[in-house]
């Protein structure tokens, strides 16, 4: 799994990600350089489409540590997102996903339960890519107002959770040597919000995006089947395919439940 990001961890996380920078900037680039892809629509929403036509399954699972997955059975991919969470939090995971489905060479002859760590480490730079690019000149233009506000705004803006966006200012702290920000990051870096709607609210930004959406949602997945099935009427395993979608949600439903 995918490493929990501490303030104590937080400079070791940095040096790996200065690793991989390169690599996963170069893939953030070939994205949007492709037509194909990239639409015209905000990048969560984006990322949400990608995934659709891949079958996207969304529905709620009570793990805040369990965002998302990749499901590969008998050459089916299915990616599958968890709409417990906030939806800061889907979008980030949603591109997370979009990096294993197209760039992952690696993981995607199993089920990904964010297992193979430098893969996972790649995804998360890649999801803080196309969510976060210039997040730290926003940060410095934002005007007077305590910390926590101002990555709170920083969060409405870039429509991501408040971890990525802390971890990307610590990565522009380290790179223009500000020990300031530095220190101000770590100190409120592990700060648990359980009234973080509310907070928004009294900010006078829009506090769905740190509420969970609690969406059900398989329609992408069952269209997948319902063209394959116009397409090719004669052939008889459309049932199986159906079959494959049960047994998809009961086994995300085993997999959450073994990690409780």
């Amino acid at each position: 799994m995918s490493e929990v990001i501490t303030a104590g961890n937080i400079d070791f996380v940095i040096k790996k990600n200065n690793e991989i920078r390169d690599e996963v900037l170069e893939q953030t680039m070939k994205l949007q350089m492709n037509p194909a892809i990239m639409k015209a629509a905000s990048s969560p929403q984006l990322a949400l489409l990608i995934l659709q036509r891949f079958g996207l399954v969304q529905m709620p699972i009570e793990d805040k540590f369990w965002s998302g997955a990749i499901f590969v059975k008998n050459g089916k991919i299915i990616p599958v997102l968890n709409t417990a969470l906030p939806r800061a939090n889907q979008y980030f995971a949603a591109w997370h996903e979009i990096y294993h489905l197209i760039f992952d060479k690696v993981s995607l002859d199993h089920f990904i339960e964010r297992d193979n760590m430098m893969e996972a480490r790649k995804a998360e730079c890649f999801a803080a890519s196309m969510l976060l690019d210039g997040v730290d000149r926003y940060f410095i233009e934002l005007p007077e107002m305590d910390f926590v506000s101002r990555i709170f705004f920083c969060m409405s803006v870039f429509q991501a959770p408040y971890k990525a966006v802390l971890v990307s200012l610590y990565e522009y702290a380290i790179r223009s040597k500000n020990e300031t920000l530095a220190k101000k990051i770590k100190e409120v870096f592990d700060l648990e919000f359980e009234d973080m709607p509310q907070k928004f609210q009294e900010l006078g930004l829009d506090d769905n995006l740190v509420k969970p959406s609690y969406v059900v949602n398989a329609s992408p997945l069952q269209e997948k089947i319902r063209r394959s099935k116009a397409a090719n009427p004669e052939l008889n395993y459309h049932k199986d395919n159906e079959e494959f979608l049960v047994n998809i949600m009961k086994e995300i439903s085993v997999i959450t439940r073994k990690s409780e």
